[in-house]
């Protein structure tokens, strides 16, 4: 409009024939910025839900790939070596909350066991890659030489920006690494690099090396989410860390592009009846809620996370639970459930939204 304005300047015999049209453009102008805001806000918006859609994709696809190979392992490695993917993924879980998500060398070292104990790692390295520096070790396993940056293998991964094994190169090309596996960590703008030298020789197949990268992405992704949800996890350890995360990324959501989000609680008694009321309850979820059954002395809560979510929603959401709970208790179920309520995500922390909600005496 400045720039426009100035063109009064510009005209030596100034008349008013040119007044409509000068008047026309600069509404125009006008016109046409505010719209250019309100389709920025709008992208934005859409281009937050889809990272966190993606997001979500990712790591369900990673835990239902984890749920299958840990079934596989266990039935063939039970009477050899009686361990479960999924249970020692569990303890690496623990381990990251009390490293608040960093990778530490103890953390690496135990996720490293883990590779050798489930696919026949016999020595690999983690190393933090930061730009074009050279990778920094920070934990080993096995009889691992130095890094080496001119491995034919560790340079294929970094010209492509993905993970490249001897399956992806000529095997003449081999060297010191059989697998280079990247992961790109957005939130401290480094990669973390696996670098696998040796693998028994019954383990050394093209699919034992994609499950490698897939527990290794999945232990990442894992790490990654927990740093961002460790408030909530500290405060409640048992909730569940996809709860924590989502929450934590909505909460910022709400806060950077105004995204609806909702927390809906049923409040049950504690009585003979809950367990199979608030088990039938947390099966009533969408495809992207997320529940956390919270159980205290004096009730137990079912705490539905809905994405994307606003007054409409919640309607929609309690009519069709009220529908399946009176099709399976009858109405009976009413009887139990003392309270509803439903609570806006954002404009607090996600941990003090949940003090508001939860009270702090839990059942020990």
């Amino acid at each position: 409009m400045l720039t426009l304005m100035t063109s009064l300047f510009w005209r030596p015999e100034p008349s008013t024939e040119w007044l409509p049209a000068f008047t026309g453009l600069i509404l125009l102008t006008l016109i046409c910025g505010e719209y250019s805001d309100v389709w920025t806000s709008r992208r934005r918006r859409s281009e937050a839900r889809s990272e966190v859609l993606e997001e979500r994709m990712t790591r369900l696809t990673d835990d239902l790939y984890v749920a299958r190979i840990s079934q596989e392992r266990l039935e063939q490695n039970l009477i050899y070596k009686p361990i479960s993917l999924r249970s020692a993924l569990q303890e690496i879980k623990h381990s990251a909350i009390i490293s608040g998500g960093t990778l530490t060398k103890d953390l690496g070292e135990q996720f490293l066991y883990l590779l050798n104990q489930t696919c026949g790692v016999q020595s690999a390295g983690i190393y933090v890659k930061s730009h074009h520096r050279t990778p920094l070790e920070v934990a080993r396993f096995g009889d691992l030489g130095p890094f080496q940056p001119t491995d034919p293998v560790y340079l294929s991964a970094i010209e492509h920006q993905e993970s490249r094994s001897l399956v992806d190169l000529d095997p003449a090309q081999m060297r010191h690494y059989l697998a280079i596996y990247l992961f790109d960590n957005v939130q401290h703008g480094h990669e973390i690099v696996l670098a696998v030298s040796d693998i028994s020789f019954f383990s050394l197949n093209e699919d034992n090396i994609r499950v490698i990268g897939v527990i290794f992405r999945y232990f990442c992704n894992h790490n990654m989410a927990i740093e961002k949800g460790l408030d909530v996890l500290r405060e409640w350890p048992d909730c569940p860390d996809d709860f924590a995360v989502e929450l934590t990324v909505l909460a910022e959501l709400n806060r950077q592009y105004q995204v609806t989000s909702t927390l809906l609680v049923y409040t049950l008694h504690p009585d003979e009846h809950s367990e199979s009321l608030s088990r039938h309850l947390c099966t009533l979820r969408r495809g992207l809620d997320i529940v956390w059954r919270y159980t205290t002395e004096k009730s137990v809560r079912i705490i539905f996370l809905l994405p994307f979510s606003g007054a409409a929603s919640i309607d929609g959401h309690m009519a069709r639970v009220s529908l399946e709970m009176n099709d399976r208790f009858g109405e009976s179920w009413q009887t139990h459930c003392t309270s509803i309520h439903d609570y806006t995500v954002g404009g607090q922390s996600p941990a003090a939204l949940l003090h508001t909600i939860l009270p702090a005496e839990r059942v020990p």
